[in-house]
């Protein structure tokens, strides 16, 4: 890759990612005996961090400047954010069985995939507050976006908080009988992430419009 340009790098990189959340997101398909899910995550761990060597390489530009910091970040925090709901989502059913998940090995798998997830995002995040070295990164504006994305997020998960405690005070007892402690513990770990996705994508918003009214 190194007779590409770095423009061209980041761009690859990003499709190679996506191929490997896809193959993630797939899971094991026992009709090829293909690992495709530990596959995927290879894929996109390694387009993570050839697009960190590709975002270090990007020379600055004026279409860069007009987009904040924190919208990149935002925007960042969706995609990595959805990500991670998407993947728990998908594999919640291996949370049900009656056993702590450390005895699981299923679900151990499926957190260790969530986990890379998470340290793929804070890589790419560091790094791009990195590139942004010596600038002002925060304002009046970025402080009041961050002010009302913090409220809807902290209504969003509130939402779903109440929705688990409904869904739990109001459930039958065989009902009950089917949702193991490991099973709750992820529902609430995904009422935190919805509620920071939420967030994520408010700011983002925010600041496109922001962005867009100054044009």
């Amino acid at each position: 890759m190194t007779a590409l340009s770095p423009r061209t790098r980041l761009i690859a990189c990003l499709l190679l990612a996506g191929v490997g959340l896809a193959l993630f997101f797939g899971g094991e398909y026992r009709d090829f005996d293909l690992p495709l899910g530990w596959v995927g995550t290879v894929l996109f761990v390694a387009a993570v961090w050839f697009c960190v060597d590709a975002v270090h390489r990007i020379p600055h530009s004026e279409d860069e400047a007009a987009v904040a910091h924190g919208e990149w970040q935002a925007w960042i925090g969706v995609a990595f954010v959805g990500a991670v709901i998407v993947a728990s989502l998908l594999k919640a059913d291996m949370f049900l069985p009656q056993v702590p998940i450390g005895q699981n090995p299923d679900a151990g798998a499926a957190g260790r995939g969530i986990g890379t997830l998470f340290v793929a995002w804070l890589v790419l995040a560091y790094v791009l507050k990195q590139r942004w070295v010596g600038k002002v990164l925060e304002d009046e504006r970025d402080t009041r976006i961050e002010l009302v994305a913090s409220q809807w997020g902290r209504a969003a998960t509130a939402s779903c908080i109440i929705g688990i405690a409904v869904l739990l005070g109001f459930s039958d007892t065989d009902r009950l009988r089917e949702f193991s402690y490991p099973f709750i513990a992820q529902m609430l770990m995904l009422a935190l992430l919805w509620g920071l996705w939420f967030d994520q994508l408010v700011a983002a918003l925010l600041y496109w419009r922001d962005r867009r009214a100054a044009a």
